[in-house]
């Protein structure tokens, strides 16, 4: 027992030595630890701490890192493009055949978890390179730049303030932003502030610039052009309720485009319901009409709608759809009275009835364009050369789309096309449109696209015996890759 005894003594000895050596070197390195502390409190900002890192309250380089995000896309393609403008083999001003390249650069900072802003710079060229100004030369431009504030003053709005892009329900009214000529960019500069009501519902408030070319506003009503303001603006509120009862998707919009050059001020109030069923069902029906001035002596009385819908065959694998749809845009009934019926296209231009037609119904000075000879007005209240000003026409739509093998899609549709109003004793038919999109994404990054359409001109374009009505045709192959 004695020697048991004398066996646990020295175990607690042991034992109080090592807790003594313990609790010195914990202390010397916990006095190691403050004395760093002190120094780097001390110390100045170096050039590694300097800038954002150094500015108080500001992350650490390393934050900074995994607050930044890359992306972009680089886009090329190759045109065959033929008699888009006037329906005739003889004139080539229409023929191009070319390269189309586009680069663009994106650069997201998530500052905090309520404010981010993004950078993107663009460049985009068809070709040859002659002149100055997008789509000819090699200038890089601010294709987005803007700052998003989420929850401003601790209520649950959100800001968007700079150069941004806006798409809203199926492109109808608010699509292009900056449209001119195959959609070099699609924004618009200005402010949108986004109003939580509920978890499902927002309100959009919006005020951007379309056109800002001449700084001073001299002369709202100044009879001499060159003296004319310039602004073009879009603004008013946007609802969107995500959920509602019976119909999915449901959206109301009261919207108006002032352009300072033609004293146009219109007011658009139209409604959107859409949804996409378990069944395979799907629908959009949008609809709106327009108030307002359609320039300083004209009023504005025009309306438009939209309507689409498909199956799609959810228990085959090439999941194929089917589809119909039609859109209307009304014309100027009577071009002597006080009154322009003409629907004005807001932003609903390029793409949304396929790539040939946009290129159709493009703004062109003087006779190029030969919707002149069967309506005259055609471009009549739009001074912004390159838009695609639809109005005065219907399309009905019958296509189909499917996955026919695993990455490899394809969409084929045919359009009738019927014009609104035409003068006495002139045909109403437009033409027939066909058009196919062949798609192979290679990965996720990468894809590779073909898209064909012909535009068969109807007996509206025999406005005179010698009328040209050689068909319209564009063909492109595209590589793309996003990252």
């Amino acid at each position: 027992m004695a020697a048991d005894s004398d066996h646990v003594a020295d175990l607690e000895k042991q034992m109080a030595e090592m807790n003594k050596m313990f609790n010195a070197k914990m202390q010397a390195m916990q006095d190691e630890i403050a004395t760093l502390k002190a120094k780097n409190a001390a110390a100045p900002a170096t050039e590694t701490t300097s800038g954002a890192a150094a500015t108080p309250g500001a992350a650490p380089a390393d934050e900074w890192a995994k607050r930044v995000s890359l992306g972009g896309q680089v886009t090329f393609r190759g045109y065959n493009l033929q008699n888009v403008w006037d329906f005739n083999d003889e004139v080539d001003s229409d023929n191009w055949d070319t390269f189309r390249l586009k680069g663009s650069l994106k650069a997201t900072v998530k500052a905090t978890d309520d404010v981010t802003a993004v950078v993107q710079l663009t460049d985009q060229t068809y070709g040859e390179n002659t002149g100055v100004g997008d789509n000819v030369d090699n200038k890089i431009f601010l294709d987005n730049a803007y700052i998003e504030a989420r929850n401003l003053f601790g209520v649950p709005v959100d800001g968007t303030f700079g150069r941004q892009n806006l798409i809203y329900g199926s492109g109808f009214v608010v699509l292009d932003g900056q449209s001119q000529f195959a959609s070099t960019s699609i924004y618009f500069d200005g402010i949108k502030l986004r109003w939580h009501l509920t978890d499902t519902m927002t309100l959009d408030g919006l005020y951007m610039k379309d056109q800002e070319n001449q700084r001073a506003n001299d002369a709202d009503g100044n009879t001499t052009p060159d003296n004319r303001g310039d602004d073009i603006t879009l603004s008013g509120a946007y609802f969107t309720s995500n959920k509602c009862p019976m119909v999915g998707k449901s959206e109301l919009y009261i919207l108006n485009r002032n352009d300072e050059y033609f004293g146009k001020d219109i007011w658009m109030y139209g409604a959107r319901v859409s949804n996409k069923l378990e069944n395979g069902f799907d629908y959009s029906l949008e609809g709106a009409i327009q108030r307002g001035d359609a320039n300083r002596t004209l009023d504005q009385d025009a309306f438009g709608y939209k309507l689409d819908g498909g199956y799609t065959v959810k228990a085959v694998s090439m999941t194929p759809r089917f589809y119909l749809g039609y859109a209307f845009m009304s014309g100027d009934e009577n071009a002597s009275d006080q009154e322009s019926n003409q629907w004005d296209v807001f932003y609903g231009g390029w793409p949304q009835f396929g790539d040939l037609m946009a290129w159709k119904y493009l703004n062109l000075p003087s006779t190029a364009n030969s919707l002149k000879g069967v309506y005259s007005g055609y471009n009549a209240y739009s001074n912004v050369i390159g838009e695609a000003i639809y109005s005065n026409f219907s399309i009905a739509t019958l296509g189909a789309s499917a996955n026919l093998l695993k990455n490899f899609s394809v969409n084929l549709s045919y359009s009738l096309l019927t014009f609104d109003e035409v003068a006495a004793g002139m045909d109403d038919d437009f033409g027939d449109y066909y058009q196919t999109t062949l798609k192979y994404q290679y990965n996720k990054q990468l894809s590779f696209s073909l898209y064909a359409a012909l535009l068969s001109p109807g007996d509206a374009f025999k406005f005179s015996a010698d009328a040209p009505m050689d068909d319209a045709t564009e063909a492109y192959w595209e590589t793309e890759y996003k990252f």
